[in-house]
């Protein structure tokens, strides 16, 4: 079996030409927030996914170092067979598990007001993006 193939786009003014296995080469219209498609791997129509930029968020503590919490992105299937996106969601995962004393409570505090502050504004975003009041 072969390697599977990665995607070569080209783009365009906001659109990109993508190789499909079961269309061929299509064009589609790209988001300004999408991040590109040239490590995406050449699948069918209904794989192709805009994605933005990773939103992060992490905690320091004494007991466990680094760990992250949050990560957060825009994210649209507008040709899913599903579920098909045509405006873009919010995709996210927020995890936190820990036994803490005191000093590294208030360290995940802080973190987690950070994580919540990323993500108002990614909500902004997402609600301008898809034409909605707030």
């Amino acid at each position: 079996m072969s390697e599977p193939r990665r995607q070569s786009p080209r783009y365009r003014d906001r659109t990109v030409i993508l190789q499909t296995l079961d269309h061929g080469e299509i064009t589609v219209p790209e988001p300004a927030w999408c991040i590109g498609h040239d490590d995406d791997l050449v699948g069918h129509l209904a794989d192709i996914t805009h994605n933005g930029p990773v939103i992060t968020a992490d905690v320091l503590t004494a007991r466990y170092g680094r760990a992250p919490i949050l990560e957060a992105r825009l994210t649209q299937a507008p040709h899913g067979e599903t579920q098909p996106e045509s405006r873009p969601l919010l995709t996210l995962r927020v995890e936190v598990d820990a036994t803490v004393a005191t000093e590294d409570g208030r360290h995940l505090t802080r973190a987690l007001r950070a994580a919540a502050a990323r993500l108002d504004r990614a909500l902004d975003e997402l609600t301008h993006l898809r034409g909605e009041r707030r």
